[in-house]
């Protein structure tokens, strides 16, 4: 006579409840849910109760990654506003990382920013080899700058090929000539921020500059060459010159005037914070400004680009793919492709559970005629 199945039936119970109680049992991965940088602009919001963390993904092996930091700060503020750190884990900053600092006193709407960078010399540091970095924002020190909108500006740079950094010209520091104003300057509205900055050609512009404002243009600068900004119209106008990751680039400046490095890959190697942003050829920045108790003027900036790409262009290496990196990750692990998915887990149980199950009804169907088999043969 067959045995009850009831303890069968239970375990085949608890089998099938796997795909409930197996993502409890699974690890969870520590944040999954961050949104993903990509090169290019991201829209984002100042946190205000605890840092926010971003993925950011390499496409190349030994790449670098450039990530920079703006916003339009409250004012009237002092200290560091921001920190923007990057690492090979959410609670890592080893790999870059930068602060905004200011004071700001009197300034109703300061333009702020900062920038870090993955770069490093050594071939198999991690910061440069990891397939997935996390870049964070830290908790603004002003409460006033939570939850307001910022940009994160992000850049993959190539490897360089083997030896080229070695190979590498060391530019001479440039020095300030002033430039001649043109006979007319063309009328330009510059921008506030970054985003909104006109993109101009060596010149002169007119420009309407505000009490304690930035107006912004945008001119690009190449390899081996460097810029100068003059404003004529005011005697308390201030210059200042970023690269194109939002970094500093002033050799010198004086009221009304700015010169910035001449742009070379070694810039990168050095602990001066001015020349944050001379290590990439691209878009600079010039941001004119005015005191706060100065009066509105219309001033004259000319713009003078110098030098030409020569010896300090890099040697970038073919970039190898290092991954093919998933446009939509998961918060959920099992999401992962090596991971077992809990429904597979179930249903390998189901199936094994109904052969154990046939196995055993016919293997116990059998017995009495083998038993009886048994009896007769005797």
């Amino acid at each position: 006579m067959d045995r009850p199945l009831g303890p069968l039936i239970r375990l085949l119970a608890a089998l099938l409840a796997l795909p409930v109680l197996v993502p409890a049992l699974l690890p969870a991965t520590a944040h999954a849910d961050a949104p993903t940088l990509t090169p290019g602009s991201h829209a984002i919001t100042l946190p205000t109760d605890a840092p926010a963390t971003f993925r950011l993904e390499r496409t190349a092996t030994g790449s670098t990654l450039h990530v920079g930091l703006w916003y339009v700060g409250a004012g009237d503020s002092v200290g560091e506003g921001v920190r923007l750190t990057i690492g090979t884990t959410p609670a890592d900053t080893g790999c870059g990382s930068g602060a905004v600092f200011r004071p700001t006193i009197g300034e109703p709407a300061p333009l702020l920013t900062t920038t870090a960078s993955t770069w490093t010399d050594e071939a198999e540091h991690p910061c440069g080899t990891v397939e997935e970095l996390f870049v964070t924002v830290g908790v603004p020190s002003d409460p006033l700058d939570g939850g307001r909108a910022a940009t994160l500006v992000v850049e993959e740079e190539p490897p360089l090929s083997a030896y080229a950094f070695d190979l590498l010209r060391e530019p001479a520091d440039p020095a300030w000539e002033p430039v001649d104003p043109g006979p007319s300057a063309e009328p330009v509205a510059a921008g506030a921020t970054p985003a909104d900055a006109p993109v101009v050609e060596p010149g002169s512009y007119e420009v309407r500059v505000r009490p304690g404002r930035q107006a912004v243009v945008g001119i690009p600068v190449d390899w081996d060459q460097s810029l100068r900004a003059q404003v004529d119209g005011s005697t308390e106008a201030t210059v200042t010159i970023l690269g194109p990751v939002l970094g500093e680039d002033v050799a010198s400046s004086a009221p009304g005037q700015a010169q910035s490095w001449v742009t070379s890959y070694l810039h990168r190697n050095s602990f001066d914070p001015t020349r944050a942003g001379a290590s990439l050829a691209g878009m600079r920045y010039v941001l004119v400004g005015l005191p706060p108790n100065a009066a509105p003027a219309t001033v004259t900036l000319t713009l003078a680009v110098d030098g030409s790409p020569g010896d300090g262009v890099p040697d970038y290496a073919v970039a190898s793919p290092s991954g093919s990196p998933s446009s939509d990750r998961s918060a959920d692990p099992t999401d992962d492709d090596s991971a077992p998915t809990p429904i597979w887990i179930g249903a390998g149980a189901l199936v094994v559970l109904v052969a154990v199950a046939l196995g055993v009804r016919r293997h116990r169907g059998r017995r009495p005629t083998r038993r009886g088999a048994r009896v007769r043969g005797r």
